[in-house]
């Protein structure tokens, strides 16, 4: 019994899959035919409307093209003050952010460490002293016919010497501002030692800024000094515009690097000496050219070609196939120097379903639109 019911099961199981199988057999034959007769029903769409094409108006308008570059930051006066001895820091006199004059004092230091290397200042003192001392007598002498000229232009020789060495000690003691700026560090406290030859303390003018940046060989061929350049900032809208200032007249060797710097206006002290920023660079512009999408143009062999828009006079469109000349491109537009008018409808998207002579249909067009 149970050998019939297992014969009997398996008969009706292939019944069901040969049922299956025609049914799916007869489902994809309909949706063949369907296929077909909607492929029927575009084409005979197209041949009678046109095949439907996205279209832009050229347009008169400017094209920039902008470069962008990364440099570094720095005030467009900007120096450290540096310890020529190894003496230990007695007072700090300036601090960050304040305003300084040349000659001023920011860092003094111990004027009587002992230090071999050193010129003492209370000797170098005692000694200016004493030849000042003794050029005032001779000069009283002079007056009274006493001693001769040649012995007062000596003792005064020794008063120069002696204010020249005074100088030096002071200027190992006293570190002072070179020009006019802003304190933006000071690296030492009262009690430090200050390191022969290491900065004490940095003074930047940041009104204007320099910021030195750094070009590979696709970007400097694009380089000019004298190229406008701006910097924004997209957290907090804050902008600004300069100049490239400098370019290096060849590339670091091991690098293969241009190096450059652009100038620009800091009057609220934005932008910071040490700051990493962007700026872009116009490294091409055009004004009232004939310009339309990049996206219309098509290359073939080198030479490049759009589809125009024409009207055949019964209200229906087709498209020719014409050869231009483009000039500047940017990322988005590109100017066309010859073969195509300003007004001119072009194609934008539908290229490779047309070809010369095409009936069309646009379903968009207009200037500016994309």
């Amino acid at each position: 019994m149970s050998n019939g019911n297992t014969k009997k099961g398996r008969g009706r199981l292939t019944i069901i899959l040969i049922l299956v199988a025609v049914v799916a057999a007869f489902a994809i034959r309909f949706a063949a035919l369907g296929r077909k007769d909607s492929v029927a029903i575009i084409r005979s769409i197209q041949e009678n409307e046109g095949i439907p094409v996205e279209a832009v108006s050229a347009v008169i308008g400017d094209l920039e093209v902008w470069n962008t570059m990364a440099g570094t930051v720095e005030g467009i006066v900007q120096y450290p003050v540096v310890s020529t001895n190894s003496i230990q820091v007695m007072d700090v006199l300036r601090r960050e952010g304040d305003h300084v004059n040349r000659g001023d004092i920011i860092v003094r230091l111990e004027k009587t460490s002992p230090n071999p290397m050193l010129h003492s200042y209370a000797r170098s003192k005692a000694l200016y002293d004493d030849a000042l001392s003794d050029v005032r007598r001779m000069r009283v002498l002079y007056e009274e016919g006493a001693i001769s000229a040649q012995q007062l232009e000596k003792a005064e020789m020794g008063l120069k010497i002696a204010e020249s060495d005074l100088i030096n000690a002071r200027a190992g003691t006293d570190l002072v501002a070179d020009r006019e700026g802003i304190v933006t560090s000071v690296t030492v406290n009262p009690g430090d030692m200050a390191d022969n030859g290491e900065p004490v303390a940095w003074v930047a003018r940041t009104d204007t800024i320099i910021v030195k940046f750094t070009a590979g060989s696709r970007q400097a061929m694009v380089l000019e000094k004298g190229q406008l350049a701006a910097w924004f900032s997209s957290e907090t809208g804050e902008n600004g515009e300069g100049v490239i200032s400098r370019l290096d007249l060849s590339a670091d060797p091991e690098t293969r690097l241009l190096a450059g710097e652009a100038v620009f206006a800091n009057p609220d002290d934005r932008l910071l000496p040490g700051l990493l920023v962007s700026f872009r660079v116009l490294t091409g512009e055009r004004r009232g050219v004939v310009k339309i999408p990049v996206g219309c143009l098509i290359q073939h062999n080198g030479d490049y070609s759009v589809y125009v828009i024409e009207d055949d006079g019964t209200g229906k469109k087709t498209s020719r196939l014409r050869t231009v000349e483009p000039g500047l491109r940017t990322s988005d537009e590109v100017e066309i120097l010859s073969g195509l008018d300003a007004g001119e409808s072009v194609v934008l998207f539908g290229q490779t379903r047309i070809e010369d002579g095409s009936l069309v249909k646009v379903i968009s067009g207009g200037e500016g639109e994309r």
